[in-house]
């Protein structure tokens, strides 16, 4: 019994030391460089006494990027180790020309790299992003509970390094990334959605249609949107949805999908609230939803893109789906009508 207790004292005290004597990594960057190399950023915090955590980072150039963490090492006076990270931020620039299989490729083999971590794109540079100054926790920690509660509270669809996996090797729908931006000195925003197609950064979807986005590819527990109505304006709150799929017809394909939402009116900016108000804003949001998620579909079928998964739904439904024939000509000229349904439960402030 006193061996084990000794032995298990011993572990300890040695663990402790092993992580006072390095430099754990709880963020990465990859940006592009001159003549096709790439910039890599390694974000490690120095944890003070009863203070800020201070972000120390690494920057090297190289290629590819498993040679980066041996130039990370010859920067860095204690061992540079993973098995803490966090975050992987790519440059719009380099997820464009280069791609991201690489970096998924060494990630998704490292034992020490949880399915949890974030990845997401810099509007910019990654390496400005993880040379900031952001929040008491260190940058890392700044911008993963950036991205978890953007994703349960408001217009950010769920993500994580699992969830971009399984959508990027998924046959039929193409993987999407939270775009992040500096805003000032001391904050980051959720820009918009980046979308990939072949490996390679395509197209971004805006911060402006992230809501709709949202309510075609996931539910909404807790929504925020503005309606207008002529010349008012409400404020609709505590918003759900679900949404449902249907495969109408073949040859031509033709999809619905229908969007139930419920909330409550928190503001409204005219004088008076009844009856006939509140059906007002429900026919507002009925036709913002119908209109707005139409033309998102229609752009992603211009771009020759699926982030909503259309593809992989149809082909679940089909026997012997011509995927090839799909790509050429029936994804783009499939039609896909959104029909909403809005609830409103409860009024609150009218200004």
């Amino acid at each position: 019994m006193h061996c084990v207790l000794a032995a298990f004292l011993l572990t300890g005290c040695v663990q402790k030391e092993i992580i006072d004597d390095v430099s754990l990594v709880t963020g990465i960057g990859y940006d592009a460089a001159k003549n096709g190399k790439i910039e890599g950023t390694a974000l490690m915090p120095f944890y003070l006494p009863d203070q800020k955590v201070e972000n120390n980072t690494i920057t090297a150039v190289g290629s590819p990027t498993r040679d980066l963490f041996r130039l990370y090492q010859q920067s860095s006076s204690d061992p540079v180790v993973g098995g803490s990270l966090e975050v992987a931020l790519f440059g719009k620039d380099f997820a464009a020309k280069h791609g991201v299989y690489q970096v998924l490729d060494s990630l998704q083999r490292d034992p020490g790299v949880g399915s949890n971590a974030f990845f997401a794109i810099a509007d910019g540079k990654a390496k400005d992003l993880l040379n900031g100054k952001f929040g008491k926790k260190g940058n890392a920690s700044y911008i993963s509970d950036l991205i978890k509660h953007n994703s349960k509270n408001r217009d950010l669809p769920r993500t994580n390094m699992h969830l971009f996996l399984s959508d990027y090797f998924k046959t039929g729908k193409s993987a999407y990334l939270p775009i992040l931006k500096l805003k000032g000195k001391n904050h980051v925003k959720i820009a918009g959605i980046g979308v990939f197609k072949d490996d390679k950064l395509v197209y971004s979807i805006p911060e402006k249609d992230l809501f709709y986005f949202k309510l075609l590819v996931e539910k909404y527990s807790e929504g925020t949107i503005k309606v207008v109505t002529g010349k008012q304006e409400a404020v609709v709150e505590s918003l759900s949805s679900e949404y449902k799929r249907k495969l109408v017809k073949r040859n031509p394909y033709e999809l619905t999908v229908d969007i139930e939402v419920k909330g409550l009116i928190h503001q409204y900016t005219g004088r008076n609230m009844d009856k006939k108000i509140v059906n007002d804003i429900k026919r507002a949001l009925k036709g913002q939803i119908e209109s707005e998620c139409t033309d998102l579909i229609k752009q992603f079928q211009k771009e020759k893109i699926d982030p909503i998964g259309l593809t992989h739904f149809v082909k679940t439904k089909t026997r012997g789906f011509d995927y090839e024939g799909w790509k050429k000509n029936d994804y783009n000229n499939m039609k896909v009508t959104v029909n909403a349904k809005v609830n409103i439960y409860e009024t609150g402030v009218i200004q």
